[in-house]
């Protein structure tokens, strides 16, 4: 008599994911960007790239969810973003979960990203003559400098019209040299300047804002802080 091999049940596993409420389009935009974050060994690439995919939900206070869906689902990619947004979005509590995950593997850029620090800043300031000046900041983690040129319209309000973020300094400083009479500034005031037109970007529709001032805001938004820490 043949004896039946016995028949195994199997372990049902449980899915995290479906304890959560569905991530809004804004929401998962951002989750699907954290997936390039584990190979990035650049922490600027990390903040362009997270600042970049929140740039177009403004009105939506993304980061409740996006934090809880990281840690719903443990991976090197959630620890990563948690680490990310840890240092980009103050009075999130990303820094305590992503410590949690910590045995998922830290991402190259774990030590560099914390070490942010602002350098110089310069202006042109022609607000009397044509309406407009023109900053330039930088900024390093250790020894890799990047800089900021940001140009602020008075013409419009005093809002921010131009912003990009570069590691070529030295042409930066060229640009800079182009426009008028470069004059040093302190860094506080610099960012004072900074933080006072990008809080005029929702003035109205016509500006004629860049999109990249939306595209770098969250990375800027940073600078601003430590700045004027400092």
């Amino acid at each position: 008599m043949s004896r039946k091999a016995p028949v195994r049940k199997p372990i049902p596993v449980k899915s995290h994911r479906g304890a959560l409420p569905p991530l809004t389009p804004a929401q998962q935009a951002v989750v699907d960007a954290a997936r390039q974050l584990p190979q990035f060994t650049d922490p600027l690439d990390v903040e362009v790239a997270l600042s970049a995919a929140v740039a177009p939900a403004r009105e939506e206070d993304v980061w409740p969810g996006v934090v809880a869906n990281a840690v719903a689902v443990p991976s090197r990619r959630s620890l990563a973003l948690l680490r990310a947004v840890t240092v980009l979005v103050p009075g999130v509590e990303a820094g305590v979960e992503a410590d949690k995950l910590g045995d998922q593997g830290e991402p190259a850029w774990r030590e560099a990203i914390d070490r942010l620090v602002v350098g110089e800043c310069w202006v042109v300031d022609l607000r009397a003559e044509e309406g407009h000046q023109t900053l330039l900041c930088t900024y390093s983690y250790g020894d890799d400098v990047h800089a900021g040129l940001y140009l602020v319209d008075d013409n419009l309000g005093g809002v921010v019209k131009n912003a990009f973020i570069t590691k070529d300094v030295a042409t930066a400083r060229t640009m800079l040299d182009a426009y008028g009479a470069v004059e040093e500034i302190a860094a506080d005031e610099a960012h004072r300047r900074l933080a006072e037109a990008y809080g005029k970007v929702d003035g109205g529709p016509g500006l004629g804002i860049d999109p990249d001032v939306y595209v770098v805001e969250l990375l800027v938004a940073r600078r601003i802080r430590l700045a004027q820490r400092s």
